[in-house]
């Protein structure tokens, strides 16, 4: 760290993304939820049609894909802002509607980038802890704040609130409320057919997971177009590149490949968590494409140890709450295959 680091930031080193060995290096990684199978056999072909436009910008507001997402979600296209992964556009909602010094309601536990988030705007955290088994408790509709953003599910637990919970427990709060739905596609409901009804609502969205594109980073919000128009009035320019348009796009035609993926990552997630617990694990119920489970003894930096040396990753947080849990991805059947077979669990 410099001298020259602006105080409000402190001394951390921000947010620490799971480690991602060499490609080619067979290597199981379970380790940062990305999707157990490659991406629909229709994105090659489209990106290679859009390498012949790359000396052109990218359409500003990512069409075609903004009008795909629209018509996919129901909603008019004014109601999509697209940005580059949706950890940009979760930035973007914080530029757009706090100022320095405003405060942001925050879940515990939530998405460590969102704190980090917060800081680089100056804005000021306020934390309610959810209720077991992720429940929303009172105080976060209650708590001051421009601002409140949920993880539904949840990161990094998995938990998941009913949409028409969310709705019951925020009713009346007149602040925006950012629902991320990063894993959504992996539990039964969406709070995006709610949002007619809550024009103080965002809900952010990735291709990322269930789509297969990790590695080409599409994000986008819907909600009132006044609140995409605010967050528009903040993202940069150009923000989704055309190689990236193309992808998503082919992604979200093949919505067969799409299902494969998602439900794959549903059986085998009940296939993993099952196993688990029958070893003695204690495991989070999960709706997302992960599972977070404290093994026996809680010696979870020991396990992840054992497992990469057997060139297996997991999630390990070595601070806060979950420091004696491990977060696993749920990989192919045979990847979880290998996996319990490391932490000696017979399937």
């Amino acid at each position: 760290m410099s001298r020259y680091r602006r105080t409000s930031l402190g001394s951390g080193s921000g947010y620490v993304p799971g480690e991602q060995p060499p490609d080619g290096t067979h290597w199981i990684k379970l380790n940062t939820n990305e999707s157990p199978l490659p991406p629909s056999p229709s994105v090659g072909p489209a990106v290679d049609e859009a390498v012949v436009e790359l000396h052109r910008y990218p359409h500003p507001q990512g069409e075609p894909l903004r009008s795909a997402l629209a018509r996919h979600h129901g909603v008019s296209p004014e109601s999509v802002i697209l940005g580059n992964g949706a950890d940009q556009v979760l930035e973007s909602c914080f530029r757009a509607f706090a100022d320095p010094g405003d405060a942001v309601v925050l879940t515990r536990p939530t998405y460590s980038l969102l704190s980090l988030l917060a800081r680089l705007g100056g804005a000021r955290v306020a934390t309610v802890p959810l209720d077991d088994g992720g429940s929303l408790p009172e105080a976060f509709a209650t708590t001051p704040g421009v601002m409140r953003l949920l993880c539904n599910p949840n990161s990094p637990t998995g938990s998941w609130v009913l949409p028409s919970d969310v709705a019951g427990a925020l009713a009346g709060v007149d602040s925006v409320i950012v629902i991320d739905e990063a894993y959504c596609d992996f539990a039964p409901e969406s709070c995006v057919p709610l949002l007619a009804d809550h024009p103080n609502w965002l809900v952010v969205r990735t291709f990322a997971k269930s789509y297969g594109l990790a590695g080409l980073r599409v994000g986008y919000a819907l909600g009132h177009p006044d609140l995409i128009a605010d967050v528009a009035a903040v993202i940069e320019i150009y923000p989704v590149d055309r190689l990236a348009l193309a992808a998503a796009g082919a992604a979200l035609a093949d919505q067969a490949h799409h299902a494969r993926i998602v439900e794959m990552v549903v059986s085998e997630r009940g296939r993993l968590i099952a196993a688990l617990r029958e070893a003695g694990w204690d495991v989070i119920p999960s709706q997302a494409n992960f599972v977070l489970g404290r093994p026996p003894g809680g010696d979870a930096a020991g396990v992840a140890t054992e497992l990469r040396q057997q060139r297996i990753l997991v999630r390990h947080f070595p601070d806060g709450d979950h420091r004696d849990r491990l977060r696993i991805t749920i990989g192919t059947p045979e990847q979880n295959r290998a996996l319990l077979a490391a932490i000696g669990i017979g399937t």
